[in-house]
């Protein structure tokens, strides 16, 4: 029988869904900065593809929405204003 309550439980799953959300695009931002330097390295999304194994679809969409552009500065915070 558990020593919490239902409620408890809940909130410390939905915690823990949160944290594994953050885990995944971290996951997701370091494999895109990856699949960059194998850019880098051979000249191509396509040679990196290749060079893996996947398809070049799965390069272009992981750098598109994971890649430098979306990761955030380092040291920023919500309170920075670069237009102000």
């Amino acid at each position: 029988m558990p020593t919490s309550n239902w409620r408890e439980r809940v909130a410390a799953e939905t915690r823990r869904q949160r944290e594994l959300r953050e885990e995944i695009a971290a996951s997701a931002r370091r494999r895109a900065e990856a699949f960059g330097e194998g850019v880098r390295e051979l000249g191509t999304k396509k040679a990196v593809a290749r060079e893996t194994g996947i398809d070049v679809r799965i390069v272009r969409r992981a750098m598109n929405e994971y890649g430098p552009a979306t990761a955030p500065p380092p040291d920023s915070t919500t309170e920075d204003h670069p237009n102000e």
